[in-house]
C-alpha cells in the first residue's frame, strides 16, 4: 500500500481521536468546575450567587444554566422559610414580572410552532424568571447585596480588559459592523457587549460615591473608566446614547453639582476623543446619512404591518416562525432576523398583552425604586440601599433606551443580567420596607 493511501486512512482516524480526546478533556473540565461550584454552594448558598456574578460574562449558556439549577435545587433542599419567602415576594414589581412571564407563556402556547416557542420560552424566559426569584429570595442581608454587586462590577471589569486588549490586537473584525474594528470580548457582537456594559456602568459609577475610603474610591473609579473605555471601543451608538442619559440622570440623583461638573468635564473631554469616535458620534445626529439607521426604518415598516395582523397574541417566540412570517411582509432587500427594537418585537412576537405587561414591568421598576428611596430616606437610612436603588433604575433606563434600536434580549448573558437588575430593585425595596417597619 502506498504512503498516500496509508495517510488517507490513518489521518482521519488520528484527527477523530484527537478531537475525541479534546472533547473528553473539555467535558472533564466542565464537570470538575460544576462539582466545585456545587461544593462551594453547599458550604454556603450565597457563595453560589457570588460565583454566578463572577462568571456570568465569561461562561457559556450550559454551565450558567447548570449553576442556576444547582442553586435552585439546593435552595429547596434546605428547610424552606415560607413566611420569609412570602414577605420577600410581597411587592408590585414581583407581580409585574410574573404577569410578563404569563403573557410570554400565552404567546408561546398560541404560536403556530408550539414546540419551538415553548423551547425558547423555557430555556430563556422561564430560566431567567427562576434566576430573578433566586436573587429575590436568597439575598437577605445587605452584606450579601454589597458583595454580589462588587463581584458583578469586578467580572465586568475583567471582561472589559479583554475587550480592550482585543481591540488593540485585532487588525480587523467585520465589515458588517460599520467600522474596521469594534470590541466584542466574549459576546461575539459589539452591540451585545455594549448592552451588557451599560447595565453595569451605573453601579460602577454609583459605588465611587458610596465607598468609605479613598482607596476604594480609586478602585471603583478605575473600574468605571475601564468599563467605559470598553464601551467606547464597541462603537455602539445606541449604547453611547443610553449610557449618556443613564449616567446624567444618576449624577443628578446623587448630586446636582456632580451633574454640572460632569457636563463640563464631558464637554472638555470630547475634544480629546479620536477621530473615529467623533465620526461615529456625528452619525447619531444625522441618521439620514447612516445606512444602518435607514435599514432599521425599512424593517420597522414590516413590523407595523405584522402587528396589524397579529396584534392579539403575536406570532410566537421562536426565530423559525419569525422568519417564515416575516418573509411575507419584508421590504425589498431588507432581510433581518429580528427588528432591532424590544418594544416592536414584543408586539410582533407576543401581541398586545406582552407589550402592555412589558411596559407595566418597566413602570413598576421605576415606581418600586421611588418607593424604596422614600422608605430608606425616612426610615431605614441606609446609604447602600439608596445608591444601589438609584443605579439599578438608571441601569433599567439605559437598557430601555438601547432597546429602541436593538433587540437587547437576544443573548443569554444580557438577558440574565437584565432580570438580575430587576431582582436587585426588588431586594432593595424589601430591605427598605423592613427598615421602615422596624422604625415604626
Amino acid at each position: 500500500m502506498s504512503k498516500n493511501r496509508v495517510l488517507f486512512f490513518i489521518l482521519p482516524i488520528f484527527l477523530f481521536g484527537l478531537g475525541l480526546v479534546q472533547f473528553k478533556a473539555a467535558l472533564i473540565g466542565e464537570v470538575a468546575m460544576l462539582a466545585a461550584f456545587l461544593l462551594i454552594t453547599l458550604y454556603r448558598a450565597e457563595y453560589g450567587l457570588y460565583l454566578f456574578a463572577l462568571t456570568l460574562p465569561i461562561l457559556t449558556y450550559r454551565p450558567l444554566l447548570a449553576f442556576i439549577l444547582m442553586i435552585l435545587l439546593l435552595f429547596f433542599v434546605q428547610r424552606p422559610n415560607v413566611e420569609q419567602w412570602k414577605e420577600r415576594l410581597r411587592n408590585h414589581l414581583n407581580v409585574a414580572v410574573f404577569l410578563f412571564l404569563i403573557a410570554l407563556f400565552i404567546s408561546a402556547i398560541t404560536s403556530a410552532n408550539l414546540m419551538l416557542s415553548m423551547k425558547d420560552f423555557g430555556l430563556y424566559f422561564a430560566i431567567s424568571f427562576l434566576l430573578y426569584l433566586l436573587i429575590v429570595l436568597q439575598i437577605g442581608r445587605r452584606e450579601t447585596l454589597y458583595r454580589f454587586m462588587v463581584l458583578l462590577i469586578l467580572s465586568t471589569t475583567l471582561v472589559s480588559v479583554y475587550g480592550i486588549f482585543q481591540y488593540f490586537t485585532l487588525d480587523f473584525t467585520s465589515a458588517k459592523w460599520g467600522t474596521d474594528k469594534r470590541a466584542f470580548a466574549t459576546f461575539g457582537n459589539p452591540n451585545i457587549f455594549a448592552q451588557y456594559l451599560i447595565m453595569i456602568l451605573p453601579f460602577a459609577f454609583a459605588f465611587i460615591f458610596y465607598a468609605k475610603t479613598w482607596g476604594n474610591r480609586v478602585l471603583f473609579a478605575g473600574q468605571f473608566l475601564v468599563i467605559f473605555l470598553a464601551l467606547l471601543l464597541t462603537f455602539s451608538r445606541g449604547g453611547w446614547v443610553a449610557i449618556f442619559v443613564a449616567i446624567a440622570l444618576l449624577a443628578a440623583m446623587i448630586s446636582r453639582r456632580l451633574l454640572v461638573v460632569g457636563m463640563i468635564g464631558g464637554a472638555i473631554g470630547v475634544n480629546f476623543l479620536p477621530a473615529s469616535i467623533i465620526n461615529r458620534i456625528s452619525t447619531i445626529a444625522s441618521p439620514g446619512t447612516d445606512t444602518s439607521a435607514s435599514y432599521r426604518f425599512e424593517m420597522w415598516k414590516s413590523a407595523l404591518a405584522m402587528i396589524r395582523d397579529f396584534w392579539v397574541t403575536g406570532i410566537g417566540l421562536d426565530s423559525e416562525t419569525f422568519l417564515k412570517v416575516y418573509s411575507d411582509y419584508m421590504m425589498p432587500d431588507v432581510r433581518v432576523f429580528h427588528f432591532h427594537n424590544i418594544f416592536l418585537m414584543s408586539l410582533v412576537t407576543g401581541g398586545i398583552l406582552s407589550f402592555l405587561t412589558l411596559m407595566y414591568m418597566f413602570y413598576q421598576s421605576a415606581r418600586t425604586t421611588v418607593s424604596s428611596l422614600y422608605l430608606n430616606k425616612n426610615y431605614a437610612k441606609d446609604p447602600l440601599l439608596s445608591i444601589v436603588a438609584k443605579a439599578a433604575v438608571c441601569s433599567v433606563i439605559a437598557i430601555g433606551i438601547a432597546g429602541l434600536t436593538e433587540d437587547v434580549w437576544r443573548q443569554y448573558r444580557v438577558d440574565f443580567l437584565f432580570w438580575m437588575v430587576l431582582a436587585i430593585i426588588s431586594v432593595v425595596y424589601n430591605f427598605a420596607r423592613k427598615g421602615s417597619e422596624q422604625a415604626q
